[in-house]
């Protein structure tokens, strides 16, 4: 699957985080939430993005696996 990637379409990989942040998160608040709001500040100070530019958040965790 292929996907083309929009001017306006911001992807920021934030590495990993525990769980209580990733909960965090969800709940608009937290230590990740302030990284991705200072990310996004930082980006329309520099031009990089419209002033308008409104991230949208997607949280995926690993499934874990079972050892069978």
């Amino acid at each position: 699957m292929s996907t083309l990637q929009k001017e306006n379409t911001i992807i920021l990989d934030m590495g990993s985080a525990k769980k209580d942040d990733i909960k965090d998160l969800q709940y608009g608040e937290g230590r990740l939430f302030k990284r991705i709001a200072k990310t996004i500040s930082e980006l329309k100070l520099s031009g990089e993005v419209a002033e308008n530019a409104q991230p949208v958040i997607v949280v995926v965790k690993k499934k874990s696996e079972k050892d069978w």
